[in-house]
């Protein structure tokens, strides 16, 4: 669903085009109808995500940021923000992280993508749930706490319990002060107008319906950065992303939809 409301947007580059054309999207065509014609705004939300992401990560490396060079993507799925950004970057690496689907997204990367970028994209199969699953995950693919990385944490928050977010985002943050998060979340519905409020609730039941969940997590962002040794470096709803993007505006303001992005470091840092 995801991948079909995206569009365009789903991936960057011919090596992450080739990966999406390759996926049978059928499964989610229903749900991304569904969405596409109740919610428009979901499909909206996820275009900015997406560039927004790619964004703050070509920032970094144009910064001189060490941690660009090594991007890990918890709960990557069959997206190709991996294989794009190795695609990008001949200097950077990619770890993505997921609990099914990952013998096939591998075998899926070695059949279509250039075996140069390919050589460089780890997929690895862990539950995010447990850190020790997650840590020894990492390690097989050579990872130590210290080596400076950017992890992107997009569309998991919401399928994660509280304690689990915080302990990836400690995890991510702690080896090294280079290395930022850049997390997609959503914040409690008491932000938004009753509108947006009404609209968020019944696309929210709705996905949590289809996954098999009561309901969707918030996040409440003070919490997540005290207790996970964070520091908010930019937090951006909708609308600040698309003036940023200089997209034409879809979303009103701050109370017309509860999704944030945020950009994390170390406390520290």
């Amino acid at each position: 669903m995801v991948m079909l409301l995206a569009g365009e947007h789903a991936a960057h580059t011919d090596a992450g085009r080739d990966l999406v054309a390759r996926l049978d999207l059928s499964s989610g065509a229903h749900a991304a109808d569904v969405a596409g014609t109740s919610f428009p705004e979901a499909a909206a939300r996820i275009r900015l995500r997406k560039a927004l992401i790619l964004s703050w990560l070509q920032e970094l490396h144009t910064a001189g940021s060490p941690a660009s060079r090594l991007l890990i993507v918890p709960g990557a799925g069959l997206g190709p923000l991996g294989v794009d950004w190795c695609a990008l970057h001949s200097d950077a690496r990619a770890i993505e992280l997921d609990y099914e689907n990952v013998d096939a997204k591998r075998s899926l990367i070695a059949e279509t993508v250039d075996c140069e970028i390919a050589s460089r994209v780890g997929c690895l199969q862990c539950d995010l749930r447990d850190l020790n699953s997650t840590r020894r995950a990492l390690a097989s693919a050579g990872w130590v706490p210290a080596t400076p990385a950017v992890w992107v944490i997009e569309g998991l928050s919401y399928y994660l319990p509280p304690e689990a977010l915080e302990a990836l985002v400690r995890l991510a943050l702690a080896g090294n002060s280079a290395n930022r998060v850049i997390l997609e979340f959503s914040l409690s519905r008491e932000v938004l107008s009753p509108e947006a409020a009404a609209r968020t609730q019944a696309y929210h039941q709705f996905i949590a319906e289809m996954v098999g969940q009561r309901e969707l997590v918030v996040t409440d962002i003070d919490q997540l950065v005290r207790e996970a040794s964070a520091s908010v470096e930019q937090l951006l709803h909708p609308a600040e992303i698309e003036a940023r993007l200089s997209w034409p505006p879809f979303f009103r303001g701050a109370d017309d939809s509860s999704m944030r992005i945020a950009l994390l470091a170390p406390s520290h840092a």
